[in-house]
């Protein structure tokens, strides 16, 4: 397995500050944001795209995932607004067509939070409505998407663990994976096996990270309740060999 970090913990730094740390600690690679002042989608010209390529080949740090930013505005998959879903499609579509410029094998799409007084069938109609165009994007590019379910503090859409299931069989695609988040099945009190059951081999990227077993909250290993140890002997146990990321994003 390879370990990761994410510069999103290097948000009020150069992106080059990133690749520096990560490089130090000696991480094999670090996920790359995809807001200012990283690397916004409409941001990528084709000099910057040059001059994160020269970064990861500097500091020998690869980029095993791009993080398009659709957690907050002013883009939301699950948005009841026509509008903003029609530009979270153009967003999404573009920031396929940056991770392939960088050489990067996967984009990590997540469903965000509807709103309150929606419906769960029609913020599925919605959601699906961004994901079919975003797909058959990522299916002509040759870039691997993958979904990620939040816990219930952050969506009130895609947090079970079958509701991913659910999506994943709908959208239909080999493009289309996912990914396991440590602190979700704790929080939504899911048995972490059945990630690997049900994901099968759609199960293609983990973030590891101990919890308070309370809320959203990603803690450090050993830190939290958790006991990793036996967490990641459960991962081996299934043959997972891909990465790890430490995902810190909400520690205080």
């Amino acid at each position: 397995m390879k370990i990761a970090t994410t510069s999103p913990l290097f948000a009020r730094h150069p992106l080059e500050k990133a690749f520096q740390i990560a490089s130090s600690l000696g991480y094999d690679g670090i996920e790359l944001w995809g807001g200012r002042p990283h690397a916004y989608a409409y941001d990528m010209t084709p000099e910057r795209i040059d001059q994160i390529l020269r970064l990861k080949e500097r500091y020998r740090v690869d980029i095993p995932i791009y993080l398009p930013e659709v957690t907050s505005y002013p883009y939301n998959v699950s948005s009841p607004d026509p509008v903003e879903r029609e530009e979270t499609v153009v967003y999404l579509k573009r920031g396929l067509e940056v991770a392939r410029a960088l050489g990067i094998p996967r984009v990590l799409i997540n469903s965000g939070h509807a709103g309150f007084g929606t419906t769960r069938r029609e913020n599925m109609k919605n959601i699906r409505s961004v994901f079919l165009p975003v797909v058959a994007h990522a299916e002509k590019v040759g870039v691997d998407i993958i979904i990620e379910a939040l816990t219930p503090m952050e969506s009130n859409t895609i947090f079970l663990l079958d509701d991913l299931v659910e999506l994943i069989e709908d959208l239909n695609s080999d493009r289309v994976k996912s990914m396991l988040d440590t602190v979700t099945p704790l929080i939504n009190y899911e048995p972490y096996y059945e990630h690997f059951e049900k994901l099968g081999d759609k199960l293609d990227y983990i973030h590891f990270v101990d919890s308070n077993g309370i809320d959203q909250t990603h803690m450090g290993i050993g830190t939290g309740v958790l006991d990793m140890r036996e967490l990641l002997d459960l991962i081996r146990r299934y043959h997972y060999d891909g990465w790890l990321s430490i995902e810190l994003l909400s520690c205080g």
